[in-house]
């Protein structure tokens, strides 16, 4: 079904629970689901973003944002382009690299998300060497679970191999859609 382009669509209860605790402590990173991929060996970092942006274009959820209108709403947003920064570290000493990425990686865990003005997911790449990066991913919990990063890895992984995958039938809005309709019935 998917549905893109301003209209207001509602929030699965789940999603409705998250951005509810995200309101009562604003500015917190309680639901950032960061992961952080050591990758060994030569590396398109133009490849890499085109791919994150592949996966980005593909779930709706990930360009989504949560704004409150009388209620909360989900709003997807259209494709668009997906910056992936890329942070080369690989002119610093061995000990201040390793210092400086993990200041960095913690400091975007801590970075809290504005989820009425930007998309529940940041990506960052990281150059520590010639033949060694770091991938980072931080996602709200609004958007994912942990299970959603097994999916987001082969995804990734299969478009950063040139392969191309189906368009998906269904997205989450599709199913928060559904879920607020059946509870609406009186059975």
């Amino acid at each position: 079904m998917s549905v893109i382009g301003g209209e207001r669509l509602p929030l699965s209860s789940a999603q409705e629970r998250l951005w509810f605790l995200e309101r009562l402590r604003p500015g917190s990173a309680a639901y950032a689901m960061p992961i952080a991929y050591r990758l060994s060996g030569a590396l398109d970092v133009a490849a890499l973003a085109a791919a994150l942006g592949a996966v980005v274009r593909r779930h709706e959820v990930l360009r989504t944002r949560y704004v409150y209108d009388g209620a909360p709403w989900q709003i997807v947003d259209p494709p668009g382009d997906f910056a992936v920064p890329l942070r080369d570290l690989s002119e610093l000493e061995p000990s201040a690299r390793e210092r400086q990425l993990r200041h960095e990686l913690d400091a975007d865990v801590r970075a809290p998300f504005d989820l009425g003005s930007s998309w529940p997911l940041r990506a960052t790449i990281f150059r520590l060497g010639p033949a060694e990066h770091v991938l980072l991913l931080n996602v709200h919990h609004i958007a994912a679970d942990g299970w959603s990063f097994g999916v987001l890895a082969r995804e990734l992984s299969a478009l950063y191999a040139g392969q191309t995958l189906p368009e998906l039938e269904v997205q989450y809005a599709d199913y928060a859609l559904w879920h607020r309709e059946r509870l609406a019935e009186p059975a």
